[in-house]
């Protein structure tokens, strides 16, 4: 509880993982939950779940995927057209190195502007050529993202991939640790968060647990001229979402935090869209609540996070589960 196993961070990190292209990254997790001793189940839609599938009152969801792209069309001069996979900008990717995917393992590459050098600020995926070391092994369909980085000092690792590995990897440690868990409490990893919330809602609506805590990054560094946010710190603690433009935190789990003894930073964003726990309360019965990891980056190469704001989540999450099961 009082560690991050960082090695185990890393690992994650390193797997492929886009949207629309997570069969390897559920494959690798099932296997590693065999090794536990847990079973798990991947569902018709692709998730994967486990513990308490019969009559869960509280699920505890994070999703595996993450912002990427996908080879669309080969040029004349064999480098590639690509789109986005997830909400990532074309700004980011340019000059930037990445990966591709394929049948014969990852191919090296990068992309580069159409425009000039004195206007290199690609709005459109039609304005950046991707190239790499080997374009002949490429096929058009396959999927790519950032290149992977993980580098740590003291309490503080920057890393690829930490959206939204970072949750994955606090999942298979609290059942690790906290093994009881899975009594009351069902699993799940997801696969399109980037792309769409609805596997989310469709669990909810499969299994209808009481309560789902979602668990993901928060980044805190991105201020708008037009908005009024409230927002958490890097070093500062966990955060959970209190309200969002269209959205509040249930009434009935606001009740709840009131008991918690672990501080947390409270989130209030302007943002028009739904969050997951909205959806996972379409089904009338689940109340939901997002407990976000603060960080530096947000579907860029390499994000900054700090290893106490991580074990102030598991500590929460350990007491909110508690507090939610009685």
């Amino acid at each position: 509880m009082n560690q991050l196993n960082s090695q185990s961070l890393k690992y994650l990190c390193s797997f492929h993982s886009v949207s629309g292209n997570t069969a390897f990254v559920i494959a690798e997790l099932s296997a590693m939950l065999k090794k536990l001793k847990i079973k798990p189940v991947i569902t018709d839609y692709g998730l994967l779940v486990f513990g308490n599938l019969k009559n869960p009152k509280i699920l505890i969801s994070a999703h595996v995927d993450e912002v990427g792209f996908q080879v669309l069309k080969k040029n004349d001069d064999n480098t590639f057209l690509v789109g986005k996979s997830g909400h990532i900008d074309p700004v980011m990717l340019n000059n930037s190195p990445v990966y591709v995917q394929t049948k014969k393992g990852k191919i090296s590459g990068t992309f580069y502007p159409k425009k000039e050098l004195g206007d290199n600020k690609p709005e459109h995926f039609s304005e950046i050529i991707l190239d790499t070391v080997d374009n002949k092994t490429i096929e058009i369909g396959d999927f790519g993202s950032y290149q992977r980085e993980f580098w740590q000092k003291g309490d503080k690792i920057m890393a690829t991939g930490l959206d939204n590995k970072v949750s994955v990897e606090m999942i298979l440690e609290l059942i690790q640790e906290f093994p009881r868990m899975l009594n009351s409490t069902m699993f799940s990893f997801v696969t399109e968060e980037e792309t769409t919330y609805d596997c989310i809602a469709g669990l909810a609506n499969l299994y209808k647990p009481q309560y789902g805590i979602v668990l993901d990054m928060m980044p805190v560094h991105q201020v708008s001229s037009t908005r009024v946010d409230v927002i958490p710190a890097v070093g500062k603690g966990p955060a959970i979402l209190m309200a969002m433009h269209n959205y509040h935190l249930h009434p009935l789990i606001k009740e709840k935090l009131v008991k918690l003894k672990t501080n947390y930073q409270k989130i209030f964003v302007d943002i028009d869209f739904p969050p997951e726990p909205q959806n996972l309360q379409r089904n009338g019965v689940t109340k939901g609540i997002n407990i976000l990891l603060p960080m530096l980056g947000w579907h860029n190469h390499v994000y900054t996070m700090n290893t106490k704001d991580y074990l102030g989540i598991k500590k929460l999450i350990v007491e909110l589960h508690e507090i939610l099961n009685r």
